[in-house]
């Protein structure tokens, strides 16, 4: 049995190698990398200037979180496009704020702020989705909830123990609920919101999808909290 799936799985390999879409993929992702280091390259130099204006972090991420208001609104009154407009400049000041931070001063209460307006956000942008079509959206939104605040309470707890334990083994926690690793981090959560205002008809099925990533960030973040924290001290112990 074991030698048949062994020859299945070498097959499968050898046709996915010889698969010419896998070269395109591979493009594609390739050009994404590209775009999102310019992206971030040209937010932080943009970061640096509001810096040097005078401009706190804080009051930017105030500023995006006030645009990201309006993206609520607009996805309740299922104006899409507009939404989709007010979600991207969010997303922008929400890069700024960071940029803006590390050019001058990082406080403890900026990166409380940053992260709990990124939340209050991220459920708002769910909640307007199942206020725009009750009877369509409603389950999928629960949905999307309980996995964004399975994933939203793990990382916090995460966080709290690792910083009590000033742990050097601390998993790079995104602020995003979406954020499996990968690509580009916490760009999983643009993605998600993106799809659903241009393809808010989906909402039911793209809105249980995106509740089940965040459940398997959930339970990542558990393993992950296991490893660090029962694990590896016990490794220390023995040597």
């Amino acid at each position: 049995m074991k030698e048949k799936l062994q020859k299945i799985w070498q097959e499968a390999k050898s046709k996915w190698q010889q698969f010419p879409l896998k070269e395109y993929i591979l493009k594609i992702i390739k050009i994404c990398r590209k775009i999102y280091g310019y992206i971030c390259n040209k937010i932080n130099i943009g970061g640096t200037y509001i810096g040097q204006m005078g401009i706190s972090a804080n009051i930017v991420s105030w500023v995006g979180f006030i645009i990201g208001v309006f993206a609520i609104n607009f996805i309740a009154m299922e104006m899409y496009g507009w939404a989709l407009l007010a979600i991207l400049l969010n997303r922008i000041c929400d890069g700024l704020d960071g940029a803006v931070a590390r050019s001058t001063k990082i406080t403890d209460f900026g990166i409380f702020l940053d992260a709990t307006l990124d939340y209050i956000f991220y459920g708002g942008v769910i909640f307007a989705f199942a206020l725009a079509n009750p009877s369509s959206n409603a389950i999928a939104a629960a949905c999307m909830l309980f996995g964004f605040a399975s994933a939203g309470c793990a990382m916090l707890a995460y966080s709290v123990i690792a910083y009590k334990e000033h742990s050097t083994h601390q998993i790079n926690l995104d602020y995003s609920p979406f954020y499996l690793g990968g690509i580009a981090q916490g760009s999983e959560t643009l993605v998600a919101f993106v799809l659903l205002c241009i393809f808010p008809q989906w909402f039911s099925v793209l809105g249980i999808l995106f509740g089940v990533f965040s459940l398997i960030k959930c339970f990542s973040l558990i393993a992950a909290a296991y490893y660090n924290f029962v694990i590896v001290p016990f490794r220390k112990g023995n040597k």
